[in-house]
């Protein structure tokens, strides 16, 4: 139904504009008799009784100028009639013709009245009528109505054009404002949401660089630590192994000396009750002679066993320094992995606080 209204409506406008369009050709081309004349053709509303009966107030007349040489006598004409200053259209049989020159005659109608030729119209037998036109278009073309029916309606279409024109325009150029604002809004927030994330990502990256760096320090630590522990338990170890055996060696020679002891003990013992009381007193002098004896083979072992460790100690580092760093690794990794958590950081511990000792001792000094 819309769809209609609106086709409706623009052939109602159309035909508006092409019948102003009409009128105002035809008040251009008024001639000097105020009459529409296109060409040959003349328009000529009836808007008077003056035609009756022939003709009926309202009709529009389209009459075609005839040839001069085609009007003969007893022919009907329409010609202008120029009576006290007004122009009037009449019609009448023509009585004669008198050719004044090739483009001039002179035409004498019923009643004795003599017209030029430049007041002729045309012929009455070749003229079109169409009913109740020529009443609109006197009206069309009269000065108020043209005014009124004609000039208002344009102007007001023709502002109400120019205003949708610039309201279109205007809202064409705050849409794209608006647009352009929304778009920099969009712009700057996306911007600003960029400036945020790269600010976060670096400092992710900061405190991720600042966190490897720690535990790369703590690692290298670590490393460090477990080398010191580990070259500290490869020489224990080393001293572990043969510790044993130098243990061995020092109660064999330990026993054989107090078998020699006992079985000496026990000569001086069957003497003193062979020799009796006089001997007895020697044999105490003796005995406390041997007991002498006795603490110093007791001490020999001792410094002994002190020497023997020295020896075994210069032994493990001779034996570290002739190792290579990849078989000192290997032994390395290989008490680490045999050892547990709690031995693990009690070693670190005990490495820490020598640290800190040497370096207070360092420091005092």
């Amino acid at each position: 139904m819309k769809k209609i209204l609106n086709f409706l409506k623009n052939i109602i406008i159309i035909a508006y504009i092409l019948l102003i369009i009409f009128v105002t050709i035809c008040l251009i081309s008024y001639n000097d008799f105020q009459v529409t004349q296109l060409g040959q053709t003349t328009l000529l509303p009836v808007i008077d009784e003056d035609l009756k009966p022939d003709f009926t107030v309202g009709d529009l007349l389209i009459i075609q100028k005839n040839k001069l040489t085609d009007v003969k006598e007893g022919d009907k004409v329409f010609f202008y009639r120029k009576r006290f200053g007004e122009v009037t259209v009449n019609f009448a049989p023509v009585t004669s013709v008198q050719q004044v020159s090739n483009t001039e005659s002179t035409f004498t109608v019923e009643g004795d009245y003599k017209f030029s030729s430049s007041n002729f119209i045309g012929k009455v037998d070749t003229i079109t009528v169409i009913p109740k036109v020529g009443g609109v278009l006197s009206v069309l073309q009269s000065k108020w109505g043209f005014l009124f029916l004609g000039v208002f309606p344009s102007l007001v279409a023709f502002l109400y054009t120019l205003h949708s024109v610039v309201t279109e325009v205007i809202g064409t150029d705050d849409e794209e404002k608006t647009k352009k604002r929304k778009k920099k809004k969009k712009t700057e927030k996306h911007s600003k949401e960029d400036e945020e994330e790269k600010v976060v990502d670096d400092k992710k990256e900061m405190a991720e660089s600042a966190e490897t760096v720690e535990n790369k320090s703590e690692e290298i630590k670590e490393e460090k630590t477990e080398e010191v522990v580990t070259e500290k338990e490869i020489k224990e170890t080393v001293v572990e192994k043969e510790e044993p055996k130098e243990k061995e060696d020092a109660k064999e020679s330990t026993s054989v000396v107090e078998t020699d002891a006992a079985e000496e003990k026990q000569a001086e013992n069957t003497q003193v009750v062979e020799q009796g009381a006089e001997e007895f007193k020697v044999q105490e002098e003796k005995r406390e002679a041997e007991e002498v004896q006795e603490t110093k083979t007791e001490e020999q072992p001792k410094q002994e066993e002190k020497t023997d460790e020295e020896k075994r100690r210069a032994a493990i580092e001779a034996k570290m320094k002739s190792m290579t760093e990849e078989e000192k690794r290997a032994l390395i990794k290989a008490k680490l992995d045999s050892m547990t958590d709690e031995e693990k950081r009690a070693l670190i511990e005990a490495k820490r606080k020598k640290l800190e000792a040497e370096k207070n001792k360092k420091d005092d000094q």
